[in-house]
C-alpha cells in the first residue's frame, strides 16, 4: 500500500476519533498549523485550514455555551479588535478590494481568535497554544534544515511538499519570524510560570537555529532585544533570578561554542557551505556594516545591499502616503492596496508600521495601536508578565523591516489568548473556580 495512502487513512482515523472523544487534539492540530502556516487543498478544492476551524468550532459550540467560561464577546477588548477588522473591511470594500476571500480571511481570524479564547480558559492557560507554537516552530526548524540539506539554499521547499502541490517559498524571513516568537513566548513563560518546565528549555536552542538558519536580521534582532529585556527584568528579580541567571549561563556558553566551532568547521574540517557564507554575511558582515555607517566609518558597501534595498522601499512607501489625498491619508486605501496599486513595484512597504499606516489609514492606524496600548495597560495595571503579549511586542519589533505579520492569523490567535488571559486576571477567583468546576461535572 503507497505510504500516502497509509498517511492519509491514518490520519482520517486519528482525526475522526479527535473530533468525537479529545476536541483539544484537533485544537491543538489547527493551532499548529496555524502557527506554521501549513496549508493547502484537499479533495474537491476544499481548503484544509478552513475546514479544520468550521469543524472544529461547530463541535465546540455547545460546550462553550455551557462552559460558564466568560463569553468572548464579554469584554471591550473583543469589540476593540472585531471593530478593527470591521473597519478595515468597509475601507477595503470602498476601494474595491473586498472580496469572498478577504472576508472569509476576516472571519476565520476572529474565530481563531475566539477557539484561542475558549481553550485558555479550559486549559486554565497558554498551555494549548505553547504546545502548538512548539510544533509549529519544530516544523519551520525542519523545512529548514531539508532544504539545505537536499537543495543547498533558499527558496525554502516544505516538507509537506513530499504529499502535496510543490510551490516555491521565497519568504525564507517568515521562518525565523515564527522560531523567533517561540523563543521568546517560551523564554517568557520559563522566567515567569509559577513551577519552571525544563521541558521548556529544551525547545528554545531549536528555536534559536531557526532564527539563523532563517538568516532574518529582522527576527535576530527583535530577539536579541526582547531577550535582553526579558533576562534583564529577570535578574533583577527576587523570585526569578535563579532562571534568569541560568539562561544566561547557557547563552554564554552556546556564544563561546559558536565562536570556536565555526572557525574549525570552515578552516580545520574544510567545511565552506552555503549556510556558512550566509550566516556571515547577512548576520554579521551587513549588521556591521550597518552601524559603521550609522557611525560615518567606513564600510562595505556590498554588505549592505539588502538593507539599503529595504531603506528605499520603505521610503517609497513613506513619499507615497505623504502624496495622497486627504481622506485616503485618513481612511487608508484599502487591505491589500499597496500591491493592487502596484506602489512597490510587485513588492511591499517592508515595513508593517507604515503598511498598516498606508492600507488601513491614520484612523485605522490609531485604531490598532490602541488596542496594542490596551493590552499593554491592562497588563500593566493587573501585574502579568505575559508571554503572550511580549510575543505581539516581539513581532511589532520584527515588522518594522517585513509587511504584515501584525495583522497575520498568527498575530490574531496570540491576541485570542492574551485577551482570554487579561479577562481571567480580572474575574473574581472564587465565582471563577466554581464555574469551572460546574463545566468540568458537565463535560463528565
Amino acid at each position: 500500500m503507497p505510504i500516502k495512502l497509509i498517511i492519509l487513512i491514518g490520519g482520517g482515523i486519528f482525526f475522526l476519533y479527535a473530533l468525537a472523544k479529545r476536541p483539544d487534539l484537533i485544537a491543538l492540530l489547527l493551532f499548529t498549523l496555524v502557527v506554521a502556516d501549513v496549508n493547502f487543498d484537499m479533495a474537491g478544492g476544499i481548503p484544509l485550514r478552513t475546514t479544520i476551524t468550521v469543524i472544529l468550532f461547530v463541535r465546540i459550540f455547545g460546550e462553550q455555551s455551557s462552559s460558564g467560561y466568560p463569553g468572548f464577546f464579554s469584554n471591550t477588548l473583543t469589540w476593540h479588535l472585531s471593530f478593527f477588522l470591521v473597519y478595515i473591511s468597509l475601507v477595503s470594500m470602498m476601494n474595491g478590494l473586498l472580496n469572498v476571500a478577504l472576508i472569509k480571511e476576516f472571519l476565520l481570524s476572529c474565530v481563531s481568535a475566539s477557539l484561542a479564547y475558549y481553550y485558555y480558559f479550559k486549559k486554565n492557560g497558554h498551555t494549548l497554544l505553547k504546545n502548538a507554537m512548539i510544533l509549529g516552530g519544530l516544523i519551520c526548524l525542519a523545512d529548514l534544515a531539508y532544504t539545505y540539506a537536499v537543495y543547498g539554499g533558499f527558496p525554502v521547499v516544505r516538507l509537506y511538499y513530499s504529499f502535496t502541490p510543490r510551490f516555491e517559498y521565497n519568504n525564507h524571513n517568515f521562518f525565523g519570524y515564527i522560531c523567533g516568537t517561540c523563543f521568546v513566548f517560551l523564554l517568557s513563560d520559563y522566567l515567569t510560570s509559577r513551577t519552571a518546565n525544563k521541558y521548556t528549555l529544551w525547545f528554545m536552542p531549536p528555536m534559536f537555529l531557526g532564527v539563523l538558519l532563517s538568516t532574518s536580521r529582522g527576527a535576530l534582532v527583535a530577539m536579541i532585544i526582547m531577550t535582553v529585556f526579558l533576562l534583564g527584568k529577570g535578574l533583577v528579580s527576587k523570585t526569578k533570578g535563579k532562571r534568569a541567571t541560568k539562561i544566561l549561563s547557557i547563552t554564554v556558553v552556546c556564544i563561546v561554542l559558536a565562536i570556536f566551532i565555526l572557525p574549525i568547521a570552515t578552516s580545520v574540517l574544510g567545511i565552506k557551505s552555503e549556510f556558512l557564507e550566509t550566516i556571515t554575511t547577512r548576520l554579521i558582515e551587513e549588521p556591521l556594516a550597518m552601524i559603521n555607517k550609522m557611525m560615518g566609518n567606513s564600510y562595505k558597501v556590498e554588505s549592505m545591499e539588502t538593507v539599503e534595498w529595504r531603506e528605499e522601499a520603505s521610503n517609497l512607501a513613506y513619499n507615497y502616503y505623504m502624496n495622497l489625498p486627504g481622506n485616503d491619508q485618513a481612511l487608508g486605501i484599502g487591505y491589500g492596496g499597496f500591491l493592487a496599486r502596484d506602489i512597490g513595484h510587485g513588492f511591499d512597504a517592508h515595513n508593517g508600521i507604515l503598511l498598516i499606516l498606508i492600507e488601513t489609514g491614520f484612523i485605522g492606524f490609531i485604531i490598532y495601536f490602541s488596542l496594542v496600548m490596551s493590552f499593554w495597560s491592562k497588563v500593566r495595571s493587573l501585574k502579568l508578565s505575559s508571554p503572550a503579549f511580549n510575543s505581539i511586542v516581539f513581532i511589532i519589533l520584527y515588522v518594522t523591516s517585513h509587511n504584515k505579520e501584525i495583522t497575520s492569523f498568527f498575530s490574531f490567535l496570540i491576541m485570542g489568548s492574551l485577551i482570554a488571559e487579561i479577562k481571567y486576571a480580572t474575574e473574581p477567583k472564587e465565582e471563577l473556580a466554581e464555574e469551572e468546576q460546574l463545566a468540568e461535572l458537565a463535560n463528565e
